[in-house]
């Protein structure tokens, strides 16, 4: 029995890649969008985080002290002050043309007021369509605006005859910050963002694989033949079908892997091996997804329109962009439902975290839980492999 299966396998397998021959846009497309997509972020986000953001100012003072301000903004180094402007309407303008980021109003009196003692206020206006650049430029803002209030406070008690031996810190900064970045201290975004942005993209093209390959037998009405060629198995059939995608995939993802964390020294605090083991776990529990898809809805078009809706869902509920924990509850529960949200949380503990097995074998065992998913439409792809008619009813 398990020598007839095995030849069974084996001329399943054998038909599969006959068919890639005759069209080979089933391996190599694939291949070509991992490649361009690497050398896309990879390249994109080559600095690790945005530079020379565009900002603008409005210095209604032209004191001394402000364009003190204005040069040490101009100096950060994710901000650079390009727009000197007359108004806050013309800045306003510019920011909702797209030209800056962010502008800052310095008001008249600004140095005056500041030294009498009052608190004259700078006010900062950020464009936070842009999450990323409105939160950078906002920070170097913020930045700014405390470092040159503590710089006039200390000007003030030299003025009063504290000399600079005798002027206490605490008195000008009473409480100082000591943040300690984990995991990522360079603060780069390329190290979270690329690391799930590709397997992201790779999920899309397996759901979409699987789904086209099972999809076009039906379709082309060559079920039968598909289903007889594995000795009238079902599941014999489904393995000798997706197993050179299995292949290719996670070849893909190990490549992936010694990439980031081998070539560009991305930080790997865990096992190398545990991280390739998870992809390999990610890739079939992602073509588990496709087969279910294919399943449930067995013509093409319409697997395609839920495989392609699904893994673009999967970046949002992966967590990596924004938080699942800060989504209401009645939307969190979906986020069980995507493979890419269990890879996530290893991938966090492994590569970031350095954590002990024990704190993620449970997202092992989820993933490998996914494989469930292909024995619940097993019998509706059979039938409608075999019975074409089947699909009208």
């Amino acid at each position: 029995m398990f020598y007839k299966s095995r030849i069974s396998l084996k001329n399943s397998w054998k038909r599969e890649f006959k068919r890639i021959s005759e069209r080979p846009v089933y391996f190599l497309g694939p291949a070509l969008v991992m490649i361009f997509c690497s050398v896309f972020f990879l390249t994109l986000m080559e600095e690790g985080w945005p530079n020379t953001l565009p900002a603008g100012v409005v210095d209604l003072d032209q004191s001394a002290l402000s364009r003190t301000l204005i040069r040490n903004l101009d100096a950060t180094a994710q901000t650079k002050v390009v727009s000197h402007c007359s108004s806050y309407s013309e800045a306003r303008e510019q920011m909702q043309k797209g030209e800056i980021y962010s502008f800052v109003v310095i008001p008249e009196g600004f140095e005056r007021n500041l030294q009498s003692g009052l608190q004259p206020a700078a006010t900062f206006y950020v464009n936070d369509t842009y999450l990323i650049p409105g939160s950078l430029s906002l920070k170097d803002l913020s930045f700014m605006g405390h470092l040159t209030g503590a710089k006039v406070k200390q000007n003030i008690l030299e003025s009063r005859g504290i000399t600079e031996e005798n002027l206490q810190m605490a008195a000008i900064q009473p409480v100082a910050i000591d943040a300690h970045l984990i995991g990522n201290p360079w603060a780069n975004y390329g190290i979270y963002l690329i690391n799930l942005l590709l397997p992201g993209v790779m999920q899309l093209m397996i759901i979409m694989i699987t789904i086209f390959s099972i999809g076009m037998e039906l379709k082309e009405k060559t079920g039968p033949d598909w289903i007889r060629t594995a000795g009238n198995s079902r599941i014999i059939a489904l393995a000798g079908k997706i197993l050179p995608y299995t292949l290719l995939f996670t070849l893909l993802g190990i490549a992936m892997n010694f990439l980031l964390y081998r070539y560009l020294q991305y930080p790997l605090w865990g096992s190398m091996w545990l991280m390739c083991f998870a992809t390999f776990l990610y890739v079939i529990a992602s073509q588990a997804v496709g087969i279910f898809f294919i399943g449930l809805l067995p013509v093409l078009r319409d697997a395609i329109s839920l495989g392609a809706f699904y893994g673009l869902l999967g970046f949002t509920y992966a967590g990596f962009t924004f938080p699942v924990e800060a989504m209401p509850p009645s939307v969190q529960i979906f986020s069980w439902l995507f493979p890419i949200r269990y890879y996530f949380l290893i991938y966090g503990n492994i590569a970031l975290n350095g954590s002990p097995f024990q704190n993620y074998f449970l997202w092992f065992i989820v993933l490998a839980c996914f494989l469930l998913l292909p024995v619940l439409v097993l019998r509706r792809i059979g039938k409608a492999a075999v019975k074409p008619e089947y699909l009208t009813k």
